[in-house]
């Protein structure tokens, strides 16, 4: 049993480490625990905490787990669904369960000349909806690449997220003025907010918005904060050199 709620356990936590909803976690972790005849359980996920309690004989058993760390790799998320849905089609032991699972967790994430590709062409398409020409399309190319480079080396030495937030929102700021001191482009603020808007914690505000709606309070309010300080986060890089740029005449 107690491998039972361990194996249900991880599966969750991948689910919420990675971007998924807290009600798809919880919804995981009960289908894996039905799978191996475990059909009453206690579930319960937060961004940060992972539990799950069941009884077996007339003894408590739970188990917690930390979430530490979080980012969005939706194509995990997709993996465990189709996991807690195919054990409960075709059961398999803990054992080999458990190494199904750890297989998910331990995929590599996209390529970094993937990710700074997509980033590149967000950003430029961001340039469009913003009203920027050709040019501004052009230069948001290069702009969202160095963004992507700049944050995936902010990643890799593990700053906290609202300084990585900070710095990449400066960053872009920076970028786009150097766009419009060398004269290429006139309205350089095109290219700095369309190259924010890769940093705009878009997927943790759906899901603050839909766990509070859903009745998960702590969830949606933690998620809210989360959302909310990011964004300060955004402003506070933008606008430091936004108003750095005006004292010094830029």
């Amino acid at each position: 049993m107690g491998e039972i709620i361990e194996l249900a356990c991880r599966a969750g936590k991948i689910i919420v480490e990675n971007g998924g909803e807290t009600y798809r976690a919880e919804d995981t972790m009960r289908y894996v625990c039905a799978a191996f005849g475990v059909d009453e359980c206690d579930c319960y996920a937060t961004p940060t905490t992972i539990i799950i309690s069941t009884n077996h004989g007339g003894e408590a058993l739970s188990r917690m787990m930390r979430i530490k760390k979080r980012g969005v790799d939706l194509h995990k998320v997709e993996l465990v669904n189709q996991f807690s849905r195919t054990i409960a089609r075709q059961p398999m032991d803990a054992a080999e369960a458990e190494a199904v699972l750890a297989e998910i967790d331990g995929a590599p994430p996209y390529r970094l000349s993937v990710s700074v590709a997509a980033a590149a062409c967000g950003t430029a398409a961001f340039t469009v909806l913003f009203g920027g020409c050709v040019t501004h399309f052009l230069s948001g190319i290069v702009v969202g690449g160095i963004l992507r480079l700049l944050l995936w080396h902010l990643n890799q030495i593990r700053l906290d997220y609202f300084t990585i937030n900070l710095l990449g929102a400066a960053a872009a700021a920076v970028c786009g003025w150097l766009f419009g001191f060398a004269g290429t482009l006139v309205n350089w603020w095109i290219i700095a907010f369309a190259a924010i808007m890769q940093m705009v914690p878009g997927l943790i505000f759906t899901n603050a918005i839909r766990d509070s709606a859903a009745g998960d309070l702590v969830s949606g309010s933690s998620r809210g904060v989360e959302a909310f300080s990011i964004v300060t986060a955004l402003a506070c890089g933008a606008g430091a050199v936004l108003i750095l740029l005006g004292r010094l005449g830029g």
